[in-house]
Order: C-alpha cells, then structure tokens, then sequence
C-alpha cells in the first residue's frame, strides 16, 4: 500500500526550526496527532511535561546531539525524546543538523525495543524511510540544506508494510 505524506514546517526558533511529517489525508501533523493520545489529565502527564521541557530546551539551545538517544539505524539521525530513563513514552523524531529537526509520531513503550512494538515500529519506521529519502535526495541535488531550512520536494511516497 503506498502511503503519500510531506514535511511541514512547524515552528521557527533563533536556533532551530521544528518540523513535522504530515501524512495525506491527515488533519493533524504526527506530532500533533502525538499529543492528542496523552490529553491533559491523563496517567502521563509527568512524562510529556518532561517530553514538553525537552522540546522547549532544543527550541531555545538547537536540535544538539546530546539531547537524542539514537533510535534508527547508525548515522540515519532517528532518535527519541526523552533521554531520560524510566519514562514509558517515546516521541520520535529525525535530527537533520543542529538546527533541522522533524518530528514523527510516537507512543508507549510496550516492548523491550521498538522492533517488537507493534505500536512504535510503524513511526520509527517511516522515519527511517523518510531519513533514506531525504540523503539521496540530498546527494541528487533536488534538496538542501540551507541554515535552518529544508528547500526543495519535501513531499514523499512511499511503500508501506502490510
């Protein structure tokens, strides 16, 4: 089944832009749509306070590699908020540079790694996927990096897993 979906711009810092994936047919982007499963008042409402406080210290310091733990495969800058240890939720994202970071989807933890996860596989996922098209994209020229800004297609499609 192909599933069509771009990149969206989100919000714009001093240090950092924030993007997010936004899949055809959708209302919501795949970190709004992150935070309407966990509703205020809801059993996590600590852990997406910490979640909240991570985004707020990338928004003002820049999408630094420290504040990611590597999630994809090595060097594909998939990676989770938060770092923390303990917290069962897990919002994924894709650090482009220090100042480019797009965010996808994410859930809780309700395996030992994301792999068994029914639930996470799928956004870590596309994530991975859209990591892989924007480097050849890159590399073919059709899309660059410039600053805090992705320029070019940054509409997709791709072919997903039954």
């Amino acid at each position: 089944m192909k599933q069509e979906y771009s990149i969206e711009l989100l919000e714009e810092y001093e240090n950092v832009n924030f993007y997010s994936i936004k899949i055809a047919g959708k209302e919501l982007t795949e970190l709004e749509s992150f935070f309407e499963k966990f509703p205020e008042g809801c059993e996590y409402d600590n852990e997406i306070d910490v979640i909240i406080s991570w985004i707020d210290q990338i928004a003002e310091r820049g999408a630094l590699e420290r504040y990611f733990r590597p999630e994809g495969k090595y060097g594909d800058g998939v990676g989770v908020i938060p770092i923390d240890v303990g917290n069962k939720l897990r919002l994924y994202c894709l650090r482009l540079s220090d100042k480019i970071l797009v965010f996808g989807n994410g859930g809780v933890k309700d395996s030992r790694i994301w792999q068994e996860s029914k639930t996470l596989a799928p956004y870590v996922k596309l994530l991975i996927d859209t990591s892989r098209f924007i480097s050849s994209r890159i590399k073919d020229g059709t899309m660059v990096l410039v600053d805090k800004e992705i320029v070019g297609n940054l509409n997709f499609t791709r072919n997903e897993e039954e």
